[in-house]
């Protein structure tokens, strides 16, 4: 009985020590996500009416972060007739999740930084 608890104990703390630690590569995307869905934000017509969900797909790709949204995954911002319409966004960010390189918003290029 006593072997049964312990084993329950040693089991139980290395559960929770393993799900205690962020990966930096984790938290680069949870960063980037986070940056992500304000830059789009700010640069819609109406922000206060912009669906901006979780991404649906957040990847590395050749030394930096892509974050983005397909038709049909819950993003939706409003149109020049103010109608809010399903709407596709792709940024391209640094490995840390921090500096924007690329926003692009239904296929026409938002910002592009200067420099890469």
């Amino acid at each position: 009985m006593a072997l049964t608890a312990a084993a329950v104990v040693l089991a139980s703390g290395m559960l929770l020590a393993s799900c205690g630690g962020t990966s930096p590569e984790q938290r680069a995307y949870r960063e980037a996500s986070k940056n992500c869905q304000q830059w789009v934000k700010e640069s819609a017509k109406n922000p206060s009416s912009a669906k901006i969900p979780q991404p649906a797909s957040v990847r590395s790709a050749s030394g930096q972060i892509i974050v983005q949204w397909e038709h049909g995954e819950g993003l939706t911002l409003m149109n020049g007739f103010g109608a809010n319409v399903d709407s596709t966004a792709r940024c391209t960010m640094s490995l840390d999740g921090h500096f924007l390189k690329e926003l692009v918003i239904n296929d026409e290029v938002i910002r592009r930084s200067s420099s890469d």
